[in-house]
């Protein structure tokens, strides 16, 4: 089936400029920001320390065994546009236009809440400058950080990273410091701390606290997939995402499960408390209730800091998104081209969208902001559950046309099949979670039920329309399924090959199978 279109007549091929250190590093702590950062402080609330933990965790699993899904597909075929491809590749094109707009227009809405959230952030210390002014400030700064191409940004994030660690670790051994009753100005007793808060309400309105704080769960991960696009742009990604998947879970434990962990040691958030933390971090309100006021001020900027890391994340995986659809034929064609190594006119529209945030200054713009979220909602469950249904067609795919995993996966999974199986289980529960977390809210203003399905709504309108449009099938046959690597997917094969001198002339398009057999084609 074709499924390619006219943006293929242009220069859509994105420069590999990032290195394996700044790859690393963004493998830690790319995709970090609000999630845990801000929105673990409403889950306390309405969960509770036992439930944040536990949703964390299973989700955290989850999303490992997603990256190793990832790390294979990727391995095996290195190609722009990530997940989007596979699903085009090993589901239906239908399904992967559907999971492409999915993701561009979920990151793109991040990119707005991630802004308005470090304008929350900065009321921390000032509410008088007007609003306008340091969203406009914060745009600035992402285009800046965006305007000279993937190896600055991988340099930032890297400069990010350093800071996500430090306030991470740093809180985790702040927290120890006032679980031993070292801080003079923290004046409660000790059984008002550590496990004694979990003995007040470790798991909080019960099932439905738990599913409320799961869903939060799968927001605060979300982004982590996006490796799978930053590797399209590294010098060489059939080594860093295999190594991704060792890292990623490092980052879970040290970055979310150790600091969520603590953090349910030394605060405890009453539900009849303003859950709405009005921008205030949990980590920066334990600090402030242990009576260390400038060190919480200290986390509080470095928290901006991290936040504006994730929209910077956000940008980029969102004008890569985009450009990889629009070079599949499946967007306007505009969007497809690269001009000075990177999608210009993809980071154009997404830097035009990040003024929605101004909408959050307007009159009764909390009420339009929460309906642009809702657009997202659910959006990283799709994607991880897409990524991990293509591993498993992959290999089903390869045992139906009788072929030798060995010989075409370079790198192998190592939770295999039944990995991705229980990761598509606990994504689907999350999906669940977050219809009845809305339907028996225990918020006292709880989002509107249609905004907790919208996101899916968009989903399968996307995937429907491009259904009965294009005349699509629902769904490959496996033993139709394409094995076959091009030239041009792989980065070894044009760099330092042995075979292929630079600048020489080649005629046609040169095909690898999945047997390692090389065809030409004029």
């Amino acid at each position: 089936m074709d499924t390619t279109g006219p943006a293929e007549a242009t220069n859509t091929s994105l420069q590999k400029v990032i290195t394996t250190r700044q790859f690393i590093f963004m493998a830690l702590s790319s995709s970090i920001g609000a999630g845990v950062l801000l929105a673990t402080y409403s889950s306390l609330a309405v969960g509770g320390p036992g439930s944040l933990l536990v949703s964390f965790a299973v989700v955290g699993f989850a999303v490992w065994i997603t990256m190793c899904a990832l790390g294979e597909l990727s391995v095996a075929f290195p190609v722009n546009g990530s997940f989007y491809e596979y699903s085009v590749r090993f589901i239906s094109p239908a399904w992967g236009f559907a999971m492409g707009w999915n993701y561009v227009i979920n990151f793109v809405l991040i990119v707005v809440f991630e802004l308005v959230v470090m304008l929350l952030c900065v009321r921390y210390w000032d509410t008088t400058t007007p609003t306008y002014g340091f969203l406009l400030g914060f745009i600035g700064a992402l285009i800046l950080v965006n305007a000279f191409g993937a190896k600055w940004y991988a340099e930032a994030e890297n400069f990010f990273a350093v800071c996500k660690i430090v306030v991470l670790s740093g809180f985790i051994i702040a927290a120890i410091v006032i679980l031993c009753k070292g801080v003079p100005a923290d004046h409660r007793p000790a059984s008002e701390l550590g496990i004694n808060i979990w003995k007040k309400g470790a798991f909080k309105n019960g099932i439905v606290g738990f599913l409320y704080v799961f869903m939060a769960a799968g927001m605060a991960y979300g982004g982590t997939e996006m490796l799978g696009l930053t590797a399209a742009e590294c010098e060489d990604p059939r080594k860093v995402m295999p190594l991704a998947c060792n890292i990623v879970p490092v980052r879970i434990v040290w970055l979310y499960l150790l600091p969520i962990l603590m953090l349910g040691f030394v605060l405890e958030v009453p539900l009849t408390e303003r859950i709405q933390s009005g921008g205030i971090s949990p980590f920066v309100a334990a600090m402030t209730t242990a009576g260390l006021p400038v060190l919480a001020s200290v986390f509080n900027g470095i928290i901006i800091v991290a936040i504006f890391s994730m929209a910077s994340a956000s940008v980029f995986a969102s004008s890569r998104a985009l450009q990889a659809i629009s070079a599949r034929g499946m967007g306007p064609p505009v969007f497809a081209k690269i001009k000075w190594g990177h999608p210009i006119w993809a980071l154009a529209l997404v830097f035009l969208v990040s003024l929605l945030s101004l909408v959050k200054i307007a009159k009764h713009g909390d009420r339009v902001f929460d309906w642009l979220l809702a657009l997202a909602a659910g959006s990283n469950y799709f994607t991880w559950t897409s990524i991990c249904v293509c591993h498993i067609r992959l290999r089903l795919a390869l045992r139906a046309k009788g072929l030798n995993e060995g010989e075409v996966l370079k790198w192998k999974s190592p939770p295999g099949i039944v990995g991705s199986v229980i990761a598509i289980a606990i994504f689907l529960f999350g999906l669940a979670a977050q219809i009845i977390a809305t339907v028996r809210s225990p918020l006292p203003q709880p989002p509107h039920v249609l905004a907790s399905i919208l996101g899916i709504i968009v989903v399968f309108v996307f995937w429907l329309g491009y259904t009965v449009v294009k005349r699509s099938a629902l769904l490959i046959p496996l033993d139709q399924i394409d094995l076959k690597v091009k030239m041009e997917e792989s980065t070894v094969a044009l760099r330092g090959s042995d075979d292929i001198e630079s600048g020489a002339e080649t005629i046609g398009s040169i095909e690898v199978s999945s047997t390692g057999v090389a065809s030409t084609s004029a």
